[in-house]
C-alpha cells in the first residue's frame, strides 16, 4: 500500500514554494498600507493649507506641524514599503490617535470622516498585516536547506 500525498512530507522545494507565495502576498498587502499612508500624507498636506487660508491671519505654525506630520507619515510609508514593522504599528497608532483626537478634544462625532478612516485605516491594517506575514515568511525561509 502506497502512502498519499497528504501524509508524505513536504520536500524542500514545496516549502520553498509556499513561502515564495507567502512573501508574495504579504508583499501586495504591504503595498496596500503603503497606498494607505501615502494617502493619510496627502490629506495631512492638503490639511495644511487651512490654517493659513481660512484664518483671519495666517497661522503659520499650525500649517507648518501639520506639514511636518504629513513628511513623517511619508517618511514612515517609505519604511514601511521595505518592511518595517515598527512603522506600520506607528502609522496603524497615528490614525487610531488622530480619530481619538478629533472625537475627545474637538468633539467631532466619530462619523464625521468615517469614509476616509475606513479608507486609511484598513489599508494600514493590511500593510501591517502584511509587514509581520513578510517577516514570518522569510524567517521560515531561512530555514530552508537549499542543498536538496
Amino acid at each position: 500500500m502506497g502512502s498519499s500525498p497528504v501524509d508524505s512530507p513536504r520536500t524542500d522545494t514545496q516549502r520553498r514554494a509556499s513561502v515564495r507565495g507567502r512573501q508574495a502576498v504579504a508583499r501586495w498587502r504591504i503595498s496596500s498600507g503603503v497606498w494607505g499612508a501615502r494617502l493619510y500624507a496627502a490629506l495631512f498636506a492638503v490639511v495644511s493649507i487651512f490654517p493659513i487660508v481660512y484664518s483671519g491671519e495666517p497661522q503659520w505654525t499650525s500649517a507648518a506641524i501639520l506639514l511636518a506630520l504629513a513628511v513623517a507619515v511619508l517618511a514612515l510609508s517609505e519604511m514601511l514599503r521595505r518592511g518595517s514593522r515598527v512603522a506600520a504599528v506607528l502609522l496603524v497608532v497615528a490614525v487610531v490617535a488622530a480619530k481619538l483626537r478629533s472625537w475627545l478634544y474637538a468633539h467631532e462625532p466619530l462619523s464625521h470622516g468615517a469614509v476616509w478612516t475606513v479608507v486609511v485605516l484598513g489599508a494600514l491594517v493590511n500593510g501591517a498585516w502584511g509587514a509581520f506575514a513578510l517577516a514570518a515568511a522569510n524567517r521560515e525561509a531561512s530555514t530552508i536547506p537549499w542543498g536538496s
